[in-house]
């Protein structure tokens, strides 16, 4: 049977009907992982199953606390310039930890973790681009940029964007649950891929990978970058985006899409490789293998005290933890040039990439002042293969700091005595039970930020309101979506739009000597309901909400299996 797929691809095992399960690119280039980039749906690793793949050792609470420092100086403006003063930053962070009144005493930097920030920021400053600004965000494999994108690629943004904003109210698509504050402008979730319905050359599935949909797939669209890195669009269309009246985000979106590839790049070379070694001093090893884990914090043979149980240490631990004698680990004593390696990079170019684009805004009025943020998520589902998200705030206007914060799971840390809870809580702030998940930073989403980072982490935007709670208030935000570009899914290439809108505007635009000029409205209504292959509006949302409930339930797992596993200590 001809599929009629494009030459470039290759079809590798088919179903009785010859649709391929799988569909691959040509050779991988050099430097590609041959089981592809990495997800949380999937085990790329060998003899590691797929709730293990996502989990990378855990890092110490002092040295998450060192990486926070590390970016709150990131943050100031211009800061690759002003690290003339550092001296003077030292001061101030070392006075500021001295009059440390939170409780967290336990976890006070030392002067030589300052010391090492501090060093350490000339590293980050010869990673920064100058030319786009790309930079590291507050953690490994998370990078942002303040001037990626020209004033003048985002002028015609948001007038491109304008078509779809102004609608009809009863038009508007309003997010389930949001008080009106999310209005979804391009949602990748409406007219997706659904099996047994949608008609297209072939659907097949993405490789393994557990829980999946068995029903739904979000449809991305065929980007072509040469070996220059200039970006066209490949497929006939972008799904939810109209050929004609939205016309202007067609040349839009591929633009941004050429912008954010060094940022991609950065984030894919950075999963496929180990994480940086500690910035602690370390010393363990299990068998054949050296394993990164902090050392515990009981001095020389003193026996391990247990606390499990008694009052002072879970009602007032710093005065329990005042009565022991224990060390914390410190700063290894010299920063020396670990950041260098994140300088190599893969290379996007020259090959076919496939994205799914989404365009939200949060709109608050003084009747509805707040946003709320939203839950701990990855984006999609293990048949989408998404692998890394671009964010692009390119508008804000009355609305306070907002911030996108970042976790990822981590694996059980090497306990160093049955039921050391002690140990365990100071070194990680872990407790039997908690979930084996950090916290590894956040980033503020203000206007013309650009931030890219692995699917591998699961993220949330916090809430903000207005600013001026008696005027109204937006943010404008553009995603970008990236397939696993080692692998090949359905997409706007293999599948025709679905919109039955869209045939009845094509009619309507045909032209005054076109036979469907002279029938009417309701003619052409009759006419687009009966291709089958088409959706009207209200089927599209009915499959939406189903797809939602379906991701639900997909979320509740996939954190029951790798973001949300408890801890427990040996022999608990």
């Amino acid at each position: 049977m001809d599929l009629g797929l494009p030459p470039t691809l290759t079809m590798s095992r088919a179903n009785a009907n010859g649709i391929p399960y799988e569909w691959r690119w040509p050779p991988l280039p050099v430097g590609f992982p041959r089981r592809g980039f990495s997800h949380p749906f999937q085990a790329p690793w060998p003899n590691r199953g797929r709730s293990e793949a996502a989990k990378e050792h855990p890092r110490t609470i002092l040295e998450l606390r060192m990486c926070a420092l590390s970016h709150r100086i990131r943050e100031i403006p211009r800061w690759w310039e002003e690290m003339r003063i550092a001296e003077r930053w030292r001061e101030d962070v070392l006075e500021e930890v001295e009059n440390d009144v939170d409780g967290q005493q336990i976890w006070k930097l030392t002067p030589r973790m300052v010391d090492y920030v501090l060093e350490e920021l000339k590293g980050y400053a010869d990673l920064r681009d100058p030319e786009t600004g790309i930079e590291v965000g507050p953690a490994e494999r998370i990078w942002k940029s303040d001037k990626l994108i020209p004033s003048s690629l985002r002028e015609r943004l948001l007038s491109a964007v304008a078509s779809l904003e102004n609608v009809p109210d009863p038009e508007k698509d309003w997010g389930p649950g949001s008080d009106r504050s999310v209005l979804k402008l391009v949602d990748p979730s409406l007219y997706p891929i659904v099996l047994g319905r949608t008609k297209a050359q072939g659907i097949g599935y993405a490789r393994g990978g557990r829980p999946t949909s068995g029903k739904f797939q979000m449809l991305p669209s065929d980007f072509f970058v040469d070996p220059d890195g200039k970006v066209t669009l490949r497929s006939p269309y972008i799904n939810n985006v109209h050929p004609t009246r939205d016309k202007g985000l067609y040349s839009v979106i591929p633009e941004a899409l050429q912008l954010a590839l060094p940022m991609f790049e950065r984030v894919l070379s950075d999963t496929i490789r180990p994480l940086l070694r500690m910035r602690i001093v370390t010393s363990a090893k299990r068998g054949q293998l050296v394993e990164e884990s902090a050392d515990c914090i009981w001095d020389g043979d003193v026996v391990c005290p247990n606390p499990s149980g008694k009052d002072e240490y879970n009602n007032h631990p710093e005065q329990w933890f005042a009565k022991h004698s224990f060390r914390t680990p410190d700063a290894r004593e010299h920063y020396d040039g670990d950041l260098e390696v994140m300088k190599d990079r893969i290379s996007l170019r020259d090959r076919t990439l496939q994205v799914i684009v989404k365009l939200t805004n949060i709109v608050l009025t003084p009747e509805s002042p707040r946003y709320s943020g939203e839950g701990w998520h990855v984006e999609g589902m293990p048949n989408e293969t998404i692998v890394s998200n671009f964010v692009y705030y390119y508008d804000s206007e009355n609305v306070t700091e907002s911030r996108m914060a970042f976790r990822r799971a981590i694996s059980k840390p090497r306990d160093h005595d049955q039921g050391d809870v002690a140990c365990m809580r100071v070194l990680y702030n872990m407790v039997p039970r908690s979930p084996l998940v950090q916290d590894v930073g956040d980033v503020i989403t203000k206007a013309h930020r650009c931030v890219a980072f692995p699917n591998l982490y699961q993220r949330r935007c916090q809430p903000f309101e207005l600013q001026d709670p008696t005027k109204p208030g937006h943010m404008k935000i553009l995603s970008l979506f990236l397939v696993d570009p080692t692998w090949r899914v359905p997409s706007a290439s293999d599948v025709a739009p679905q919109q039955q809108s869209w045939v009845i505007d094509a009619m309507r635009g045909a032209g005054a000597n076109s036979l469907f000029a002279r029938l009417p409205d309701e003619i052409l209504a009759v006419i687009a309901e009966r291709l089958d292959e088409k959706m009207s509006r209200s089927e599209a949302e009915k499959y939406r909400d189903k797809m939602g409930a379906e991701s639900v339930a997909f979320v509740t797992e996939n954190n029951k299996d790798i973001f949300e596993v408890e801890y427990r200590l040996n022999g608990n």
